[in-house]
């Protein structure tokens, strides 16, 4: 490995944040612009790590250290020594099952159905774009629901209704911060909810073995650390972003 690519790994390394809370989309693709959705991913991470990390459940200890570690931990080492990951936030993301539904509360409380409702627009991140036939048939039944023969609700389960949902959800911070503010008015929260102990079994060797890694491509480098001139990817021409009328 040259001295320029040490420096280029480096920075990719550094530039972003803390590996648990970084998207998946960054993980796995280091060498990609920094957006919007990567910060907005970020938040749900902290979220969902405090949550798995301190909140009372009735899951066995051992499990839950296990579903942090799979989400948050996860790593390889590419041939360069660079590691990358995310594959199971995506995948988490991906399936709409993010934290995990086997991880429930001991006593209840409105941040987990607030944390999975944020983490709902990522679906449409992390999967494909409906096919033509099924936004021909998402346009066929806007068309039946503007002439009043089938009710609304008709729209709701069909693909590229939730795909064009989440991405237009996900173009900024508004559906977020609104989301945010209507589950902090619902009843539920706890009069004391102050942290307490750590309830995951800790992972310090994991992130130990991280920081060692990266300071020793930080070590390779000769001189200053520059800014990776990795081009952003082009904007997406699919005009199937902008199809139908999405419902807040």
């Amino acid at each position: 490995m040259n001295d320029s690519q040490a420096r280029h790994d480096a920075d990719i390394l550094w530039r972003h944040g803390t590996w648990q809370f970084m998207s998946a989309a960054l993980l796995e693709n280091p060498g990609h612009s920094h957006v919007l959705e990567d910060d907005i991913e970020s938040f749900v991470h902290v979220l969902g790590w405090t949550a798995l990390s301190y909140l009372p459940s009735p899951m066995d200890r051992s499990k839950r250290t296990h579903i942090a570690s799979l989400l948050y931990d996860h790593s390889f080492k590419v041939t360069t020594g660079r590691e990358e990951g995310g594959l199971v936030k995506e995948l988490y993301l991906k399936s709409g099952d993010y934290p995990s539904k086997y991880f429930t509360l001991t006593e209840p409380c409105p941040i987990l159905e607030l944390i999975r409702e944020l983490a709902s627009p990522f679906q449409a991140r992390y999967s494909k774009a409906p096919t033509d036939a099924e936004w021909e048939t998402f346009e066929y039944i806007i068309t039946l629901v503007s002439n009043g023969q089938l009710r609304e609700e008709a729209l709701y389960c069909q693909t590229a209704h939730r795909y064009q949902l989440g991405i237009h959800r996900l173009s900024s911070s508004e559906w977020f911060l609104s989301t945010i503010q209507d589950a902090l008015e619902r009843p539920g929260w706890p009069a004391k909810d102050g942290a307490g102990a750590k309830l995951t079994i800790s992972t310090e060797d994991t992130a130990r073995q991280r920081v060692e890694t990266d300071f020793l491509l930080l070590s390779a480098c000769s001189g200053p650390l520059k800014k990776s001139t990795t081009p952003p990817p082009p904007a997406p021409q699919d005009d199937n972003f902008v199809r139908g009328v999405p419902r807040e």
